[in-house]
């Protein structure tokens, strides 16, 4: 007996440790079945991305881990809704920081001119460029009042527009509101805006098409009036220096050409007749005793004398390459290009006939010129010798009695 006491403990050790087992392993299946729903919850959480949680928030059967995944979901609704807001902000500085690059650039385009064409030219392209390639045309006002197109990128537009017509005065009023122009199709978007100049002087009109978009909005407009707005100051300069310009090269009285631009223009017909293989005639004109028409008649008449004569002799040029000049008090050039000598000795003797039959004085007193002729190459082949040989000429025309045309 004393020896089945130890194999009966055992057996009864054995025993206990095999309901601890299984009770174990009962206890574990039972913590894995009831943390499953638990661990889906942080897979899900754990696998989480952006776009993720712009979903809705997954279903779960427990309830704790459903009722987890829920306030996860309502918290990052307002960081998607600011993160949304950020973006939105972000991509308005970055069109704003687009547009005013694009401005400093342009700007740094007129810069770089002082001619009204180019600084027009440059608004335009750039103005295309701003709207993604839409069309683009600046008509400016003319002195009869018409609006005359001066520029058009990527579409076509009218040459010119009545002041009257109810879209021209509804945008020149700086008012476009829901009035379409004549001449734009009825399915595509028009936007327009008074040119303004640096003192707020509308001098014309500024409009963009585009087949692109359904629509131009109000930052648009807003954009388009800021862009005139800083080019107006070119438009000032660019006007400005152009009528300093003219001023240099015109003779105030007659509105001829003066004798700066006769050299100048001289030199360039002769360039251009010598590469072409063409001739070009010189007329020389002098008004006969002029200074006793001043002496006789008094200054203003004398005036009125020679503005007469650069009214007869302006209408002599026909073409592009032809010009008419006062070179002196009371002496006046032609320019003829590819022009013989036979055809400006007709013409200047035309001239002198108109003049001689023409009532150029108030008192009703003749006036008369004298004229000569000489033509390249036969009489000059360079500036110098071709004026001088027309100067020649005109003095014989005088030494033979004046209200003459002689040829060198």
């Amino acid at each position: 007996m004393p020896a089945l006491e130890p194999l009966l403990l055992a057996a009864g050790l054995a025993a206990t440790a095999l309901t601890l087992l299984s009770a174990g392993l009962a206890g574990f299946r039972l913590a894995k079945h009831r943390a499953a729903p638990q661990r889906e919850a942080l897979r899900i959480i754990s696998g989480l991305t952006r776009d993720g949680l712009k979903q809705t928030a997954p279903q779960s059967s427990d309830r704790l881990a459903r009722a987890a995944l829920t306030r996860i979901w309502a918290l990052t609704d307002p960081v998607i809704t600011r993160q949304r807001q950020l973006l939105e902000q972000n991509g308005e500085l970055q069109r704003r920081y687009g547009q005013a690059r694009a401005l400093i650039d342009l700007m740094a385009e007129f810069n770089e001119t002082m001619q009204l064409a180019a600084v027009l030219d440059r608004l335009s392209f750039g103005l295309s460029r701003f709207f993604a390639g839409d069309g683009v045309a600046i008509w400016i006002r003319a002195s009869q009042g018409q609006f005359e197109l001066a520029v058009k990128v990527a579409e076509e537009f009218p040459s010119s527009l009545n002041p009257h017509d109810r879209w021209v005065s509804t945008v020149m009023a700086g008012d476009v509101g829901l009035v379409l122009p004549f001449w734009l199709d009825r399915e595509m978007p028009c936007m327009a805006a008074p040119l303004l100049d640096a003192q707020a002087h509308r001098i014309g009109i500024v409009a963009l098409t585009s087949r692109r978009r359904p629509a131009y909005t109000v930052e648009d407009g807003a954009f388009l009036r800021t862009v005139i707005g800083h080019a107006a100051l070119a438009i000032q300069n660019a006007t400005m220096y152009e009528f300093i310009d003219t001023l240099s090269r015109v003779d105030p009285l007659t509105g001829l050409q003066n004798r700066r631009e006769f050299d100048r223009l001289l030199q360039q017909a002769l360039a251009d007749a010598q590469q072409a293989g063409q001739q070009v005639s010189l007329i020389m004109a002098d008004i006969d005793h002029f200074k006793g028409i001043n002496d006789r008649f008094g200054h203003q008449e004398g005036d009125r004398a020679l503005q007469q004569i650069g009214r007869l002799i302006q209408s002599v040029p026909r073409r592009a390459t032809d010009g008419a000049f006062r070179i002196g008090g009371e002496e006046f050039a032609v320019l003829m290009g590819d022009t013989d000598k036979s055809g400006a000795v007709a013409l200047s003797e035309t001239l002198r006939g108109v003049t001689e039959g023409a009532k150029l004085l108030a008192s009703g007193g003749p006036v008369t010129v004298s004229l000569g002729v000489a033509t390249f190459p036969a009489d000059g082949i360079d500036a110098t010798a071709l004026v001088a040989a027309a100067d020649r000429a005109l003095y014989q025309a005088k030494a033979g009695g004046r209200n003459r045309v002689e040829a060198a």
